[in-house]
């Protein structure tokens, strides 16, 4: 029998490549389309678990700025109230002294002193300057009597929002040292008292008033948190079920093309033992489709064979 041609790249393995390399494709555009961000010259591509991750965010950035706004905006309410407050009470304070009082003598009035300094929320207070900028009433002792020009140098933003107020209502924002060392942004509001030359400014630490912003951010983020420790945990689900069904499908893909392949192969050994005079081989394939009908080619010919050489047989036995 005459060596069989061997074959370097079979049915089998170009089947096998042929469908699941497509497959394999599919889900790794499928992949990349959820896990992956790519761009593309000015085309930008967001995966869909980036889409996820921006969108929780993005709501907790926007839900943080927004409450933290809202809550500053009533602390700038308060600040300014409370400015308007002290001055109407220093107002009618001082229109009830009596006439002859003298204005030195008044401003001197420890009960005038409990009204211009007051308390702003957590740490803050009010203080009164007149429209020179002396100071009159402070909770540092240190500040009565002086002239706040000085401080425009050390403190200019503070002493824009109060330059301001010498001509009339003011308000502002402005950076300050705490205790700690730390800046903190502080809130002003300046008012004038009515009838008078003094000015009543309330101020302090916007912040104390958005804490509670902090605790709806710190929950967030708590909630962000577990947000993405239950994705990985989706994911990684995910990943097992692809990789289960890639295999599911490279076993069945295997087993189906050699279901083709195996009776082609039975074929191709019959013709060849045929071809080398075995012409009462069986043609003993079970196959349907294509591959029977091949089947019943090769003992069509297997029979002609047969009978042609009958044939030839018989005129060599009737000629001798």
């Amino acid at each position: 029998m005459a060596d069989k041609p061997k074959v370097k790249f079979g049915l089998l393995p170009k089947l096998l490549i042929g469908v699941f390399i497509p497959i394999l494709i599919a889900f790794a555009i499928i992949w990349s389309l959820i896990f992956y961000t790519w761009q593309l010259s000015d085309f930008r591509f967001t995966s869909i678990k980036e889409i996820g991750s921006e969108s929780i965010k993005e709501l907790i950035e926007t839900s943080t700025r927004e409450s933290k706004a809202s809550l500053d905006r009533m602390g700038e309410k308060i600040i300014r109230e409370k400015a308007i407050d002290v001055a109407a009470q220093m107002e009618i304070y001082i229109k009830s002294r009596p006439p002859k009082m003298k204005w030195e003598e008044i401003l001197k009035d420890p009960a005038l002193k409990e009204i211009a300094v007051q308390k702003v929320g957590e740490t803050g207070y009010t203080a009164v300057h007149d429209t020179n900028a002396i100071n009159y009433f402070h909770v540092n002792p240190q500040i009565v009597g002086m002239d706040l020009h000085q401080l425009s140098d050390r403190f200019p933003a503070f002493w824009k929002i109060l330059e301001a107020s010498l001509r009339g209502p003011a308000s502002g924002y402005y950076d300050w040292k705490d205790a700690d060392g730390k800046i903190r942004p502080k809130y002003m509001y300046l008012t004038p008292v009515k009838g008078t030359d003094l000015i009543v400014a309330a101020t302090t630490y916007i912040d104390e008033f958005s804490k509670p912003s902090r605790a709806i951010e710190a929950k967030m983020k708590e909630i962000e948190t577990r947000y993405l420790e239950e994705y990985e945990n989706r994911m990684m689900i995910f990943y097992a079920v692809i990789l289960c069904v890639l295999c599911i499908l490279l076993v069945r893909i295997f087993f189906y093309a050699r279901t083709l392949i195996k009776p082609i192969l039975q074929l191709s050994e019959v013709a060849d033992k045929i071809s080398m005079g075995e012409l009462d081989t069986p043609v003993q394939v079970k196959a349907k489709g294509e591959v029977a009908v091949l089947a019943e080619s090769i003992e069509r010919m297997q029979t002609s064979v047969k009978a042609a050489i009958e044939r030839l047989q018989k005129r060599k036995e009737g000629k001798g």
